[in-house]
Formats: C-alpha cells, structure tokens, sequence
C-alpha cells in the first residue's frame, strides 16, 4: 500500500522498520524523508507510537541513573591472577 502526499507517492513503511530504526530516530540520526515516513506511520499506529515512548522513556530514565566506576571484571581479575601465577612459576619463585 502506499500514501499519496502532494505529488510524491510514499511508500508504507512497516511496524519491523518502525523497530529496526526506533533508536536512529529518537536520536534524530535518520534523513528527513525516513522521519517523515516514520512520523507518518506513528500517525496512523497506534502500537508503534506506543513502542517508541516506551523506548524514548526508557533512554530517559536510564540517563538519570547515577554513574558508577567499573569494576574490573571478574574475567579480569581471572586473567590477572593467571598471569601473576605464570610469571612467578616462570622465574622459579
């Protein structure tokens, strides 16, 4: 199916690259005419317009969150201590 507007003919763009381009348009990395398919589809969505508040209220609540100092990993700290084990077996002490 697709949507006439003006003169150009759009082509329907579906709920999969809804998804498939959620995070590219919510970060506005995506080209004037796939925001305009995807706003178009939003209109008329009801399911989509849904999915992409609950993503954009997720980013949102994630950046609020405090940041924190890593912590090595635990593989880290494995390899770390095998290594310290390695060297001290290789020089005989």
């Amino acid at each position: 199916m697709v949507q006439e507007e003006g003169s150009a003919i759009v082509p329907e763009i579906t709920c999969q690259e809804v998804v498939q381009w959620a995070s590219a348009y919510l970060d506005e990395h995506v080209s004037d005419e796939q925001k305009r398919r995807i706003v178009l589809h939003l209109a008329i969505c009801a399911g989509c317009e849904t999915y992409i508040q609950q993503i954009a209220t997720v980013r949102d609540a994630v950046r609020l969150l405090p940041k924190t100092e890593e912590q090595p990993s635990e593989l880290h700290r494995l390899r770390q201590t095998l290594g310290t084990r390695t060297r001290r077996a290789s020089s005989g002490g």
